[in-house]
């Protein structure tokens, strides 16, 4: 029984060992979204706030480097969104967008210890809308085949922020900005930016 147990441990240590040297890790992430629509043209409404929402995937990094290091790695994430519209008549019109995100990650870090490695870091992304919710797509009197046919499904947009990785936990913060706006006659201009804040368990 003993000579098991010191076996057991002794392959646990070997494993830990192979886990920090090996240059590439996984892992699952969640964290929460301020992420908000925003206009930036013409439309029926006059102000924006974002409300808490949340977001959960998974991530894959490739880490090379000593001392001065970089990481490249996509994650897909699904991303739900909260934007409290205030119309120029109607208040409190809450509009939700649920999303799969696909980043593509730059980091550039620092190891300054074993477990400890801060960094900076920015990125790319496409977005597909999988679901939205609210009044302020059908504030015309416009049916809802209409609206789902003009709104802009896909977006692209880029991010930067900072964030460090300790032991097997990440956590981080971005802001991200969509390049390409939602496409209707009402909403020309008409898109989604805001923070994250994020943790995720590496293996």
């Amino acid at each position: 029984m003993r000579k098991t147990i010191i076996i057991l441990l002794f392959a646990c240590a070997l494993s830990s060992l192979y886990a920090q040297q090996r240059p590439w890790r996984v892992g699952v992430k969640a964290g929460l979204s301020y992420v908000h629509l925003e206009n930036y043209g013409k439309g029926y409404y006059s102000d924006f706030a974002p409300k808490q929402g949340w977001s959960l995937g998974a991530l894959f990094q490739y880490t090379k480097g000593g001392f001065l290091n970089y990481s490249i790695g996509p994650e897909i994430m699904f991303t739900s969104s909260t934007t409290d519209v205030d119309l120029l008549y109607i208040t409190d019109c809450l509009t939700t967008m649920q999303s799969i995100d696909v980043p593509v990650n730059f980091k550039l870090g620092l190891q300054l210890s074993k477990i400890f490695r801060p960094y900076i870091m920015g990125n790319i992304y496409g977005s597909y809308i999988v679901e939205y919710k609210g009044d302020l797509f059908y504030m015309l009197d416009l049916d809802e085949v209409w609206a789902k046919r003009k709104i802009n499904k896909v977006y692209f947009g880029v991010s930067a922020g900072l964030g460090f990785d300790l032991w097997k936990f990440q956590l981080e913060g971005r802001y991200r900005w969509n390049l390409n706006s939602i496409t209707s006659e009402d909403y020309a201009a008409l898109k989604q930016m805001g923070f994250e804040l994020s943790c995720a368990f590496l293996f």
